[in-house]
């Protein structure tokens, strides 16, 4: 039975109850085993009393005789909220599940577990890394760090290949193969992992958020929507449609400004677009024989979605230029639709007065397979560094974190912070999981800063709205190209 049927089927049955930005706003340049089966991230359908039995294939042997494991953090925050835990934060739901899950492996594996924190930013994290890796300090035995900076590592092989280390077993549904398989340059190269351990990056999926309230006002019961979303036949034409029946020209000045009453807002367009761009099921790149990522970057079809972007984002109900007012407004219920976000912006909207829904970035035609949840560039991926002393005690440690997260630490942030306590209604909660199982990247869009720009064309050519696409590709494809090439020959080892 497939995901989109269980979903359905779940939604039908609640139907009968009664009833979060962008790394930069520069608009060219922001943020040996087999490879296994792709699998996706978990199966959101399992009970959370089966996830706890779930169990993983260490030995119960395995112990490290009281050896410090060392992570490298990019950002307190994150470091405090999702890797270490901090005394601090007691009665946190989230913070005490960190807390008991690095407890609990830790006296497990007969380790202590320490953890650095680094003021990364996304165009720092890169250069940080590196100087530590060159210079030969081995201080650290896994980086978490910004996407950003993290590919242009891996791109330069300044990580363990993980597929060379033993316990890691990327058949368990803590590790998200469809993210970390787009974000490998080759079949048999694995530099960047994603599993229940990175937190955040779940966290900083992108989606949509829309005014259950206004939604009943304009067009009726907003579970509807929820069933096309379900359905799979939740696409940009459609938004579009509720966007623009949404427009009301409150001050009758004649023109769209902050003071109407909006279909969609955001603070800026260039990253807004990115969602949209990378879940629309457009194949910008193939695969050779071997693995390694060709770039097919003109079609018809992405032809096609500039134009339907500039259409949606060019119109007057459509405002995304707000400064920094696009929360408020959107909570005061002066727009239907807010962009730019990732579920946990979810955490402001707390204090929101009415009801409000959580959707997916849409499809652009209905026969796309299945919808794709872009998580924004500056989600944190991990590294196995390249002096690693001990791999098998890496490898061991990043799947008892990554496996006790997936027990213990996905549900009380997933299920219990964001769901519970901030989505309003259990339909939501179905929408929200079709989200995290569909949360993956891009090549381009995650390699970008190292592909002369190419992943973020679109972003120019909608501020513009201009449509010359092909020409505007083909001036960056040979570069993009010779880099690409260089990329590869790097991985190759030549």
């Amino acid at each position: 039975m497939t995901s989109k049927r269980i979903f359905a089927a779940l939604l039908a049955s609640l139907l009968l109850l009664p009833a979060l930005v962008s790394c930069s706003d520069n608009a060219q340049d922001t943020p040996g085993t087999s490879a296994p089966a792709d699998t996706t991230t978990a199966d959101t359908t399992t009970r959370e009393t089966e996830r706890h039995e779930i169990k993983d294939s260490l030995p119960d042997n395995l112990k490290f005789d009281g050896k410090t494991f060392n992570i490298y953090v990019s950002t307190q925050a994150v470091h405090d909220t999702y890797v270490m835990g901090t005394e601090e934060k007691a009665g946190d739901i989230v913070n005490e599940a960190v807390m008991d899950r690095n407890m609990k492996v830790q006296e497990r594996l007969d380790f202590k577990l320490a953890a650095k924190p680094h003021a990364d930013a996304w165009n720092t994290t890169a250069a940080n890394i590196s100087t530590l890796l060159l210079a030969g300090d081995a201080s650290f035995d896994v980086y978490l760090g910004i996407q950003y900076g993290m590919t242009s590592l891996a791109a330069q092989r300044m990580f363990t290949n993980a597929y060379d280390v033993k316990h890691l077993d990327f058949d368990q549904p803590w590790w998200m193969n469809n993210f970390m398989n787009e974000v490998a340059l080759g079949d048999d190269y694995r530099f960047l992992l994603v599993s229940d351990f990175n937190t955040q990056a779940i966290a900083y999926i992108r989606n949509l958020f829309f005014n259950k309230v206004l939604y009943e006002k304009l067009y009726g019961d907003p579970n509807e929507l929820y069933k096309e979303v379900l359905d799979g036949k939740w696409t940009l034409d459609r938004l579009n449609t509720i966007v623009a029946g949404a427009y009301v020209d409150l001050n009758s000045d004649g023109l769209s400004d902050l003071k109407d009453q909006l279909g969609f807002i955001a603070n800026q367009l260039n990253a807004t677009t990115d969602c949209f761009v990378y879940g629309s099921g457009v194949e910008f790149t193939t695969r050779d024989k071997d693995g390694f990522i060709q770039l097919n970057m003109i079609s018809d079809e992405a032809v096609k979605l500039l134009e339907d972007l500039n259409k949606f984002f060019h119109q007057n109900a459509v405002n995304v230029g707000s400064g920094g007012k696009e929360a408020a407004i959107f909570m005061e219920g002066n727009s239907l639709v807010l962009g730019n976000s990732m579920l946990s912006t979810s955490t402001s909207l707390r204090d929101m007065k009415d009801d409000y829904g959580f959707l997916p970035s849409p499809k652009i035609y209905e026969d796309q397979e299945e919808y794709y949840g872009l998580v924004h560039d500056t989600a944190l991926l991990t590294g196995i560094s390249s002096l690693a002393k001990d791999l098998d005690m890496v490898g061991a440690v990043l799947e008892a974190l990554s496996a006790e997260s997936y027990r213990i630490v996905t549900p009380a942030w997933y299920e219990s912070a964001l769901k519970l306590k901030y989505a309003r209604d259990d339909i939501s909660s179905q929408v929200i999981d079709l989200m995290r199982e569909s949360m993956s990247t891009n090549f381009i869009f995650a390699y970008n800063g190292s592909l002369n720009g190419i992943g973020q064309v679109y972003r120019g050519l909608i501020t513009k709205n201009s449509s010359d696409y092909v020409s505007t590709v083909q001036s960056k494809l040979p570069a993009a190209e010779q880099k690409l090439a260089e990329l590869v020959a790097v991985y190759k080892g030549q």
